[in-house]
């Protein structure tokens, strides 16, 4: 059956979610010392070794507290100086915001990094009370091929009922309008940016070296407002 009209119809996009991927360069110095600091940060007598429960399910996981870019280390202060520039710089390019809008608004977040050990998981879950969430790799951890989407980040589709009937008509739509997972095999120094409301999990972890990763949920104001975040979590 042709597909033609007299005259094309208008597509538009909608409600469709930013993804943001980015690298920084030259990280591997970076990650390396990174790496050396939050294994000696876990065995550390002298930290706490546990941060409050969530209500993520995590198994065979390591989570910090949530004060991770409040740690004066400079290699700590290096990582959030290009996490939250990189945000910033997302946020003025998608809110069309000028510089001396984007003067007048603050970023908050809380901030925590996580060891994922073997057949280590993290459930599927999302950030309801902030705009923005980022994860930054230190370390992928052990590639093993056998394993499919072995500690991959993996994001559902926002649009629960989607996929509820597929056919020929709907089956291979193009991007963006195509449905299902998308999982991202994440690479050392690789940021990931993406709006907090969207459900993502951590697909079990096989592997002898530990995956570690940085994370942080992050919310705007302008100056001169209340900064307290919209959910409190204690280490």
């Amino acid at each position: 059956m042709a597909a033609t009209h007299p005259s094309p119809p208008s597509i538009t996009p909608v409600f469709a979610s930013p993804l943001v991927e980015t690298r920084m360069p030259d990280c591997t110095p970076l990650n390396t010392r990174l790496r050396e600091l939050f294994l000696h940060w876990e065995n550390d007598n002298e930290r706490e070794r546990s941060s409050a429960p969530t209500g993520v399910a995590k198994v065979g996981v390591y989570e910090s507290g949530f004060d991770l870019f409040s740690h004066p280390e400079s290699d700590i202060q290096a990582l959030r100086h290009y996490c939250l520039n990189t945000l910033g710089w997302v946020i003025a390019q998608l809110n069309g915001y000028s510089n001396a809008e984007m003067a007048n608004l603050r970023i908050h977040e809380h901030s925590w990094y996580h060891l994922t050990r073997h057949a280590g998981y993290t459930a599927q879950h999302n950030h309801p009370m902030a705009s923005w969430s980022g994860v930054y790799c230190v370390d992928p951890g052990d590639y093993v091929p056998e394993r499919a989407n072995n500690g991959a980040l993996r994001f559902l589709d926002s649009r629960g009922p989607a996929g509820m009937y597929t056919d020929a008509g709907n089956a291979h739509l193009k991007s963006p309008y195509g449905f299902g997972s998308r999982a991202l095999f994440l690479t050392p120094g690789q940021l990931v940016l993406f709006p907090s409301y969207l459900m993502h999990e951590v697909a079990p972890y096989f592997g002898q070296r530990e995956r570690i990763t940085v994370a942080f949920n992050a919310w705007v104001r302008e100056a001169g407002q209340a900064t307290d975040a919209p959910f409190v979590r204690k280490r």
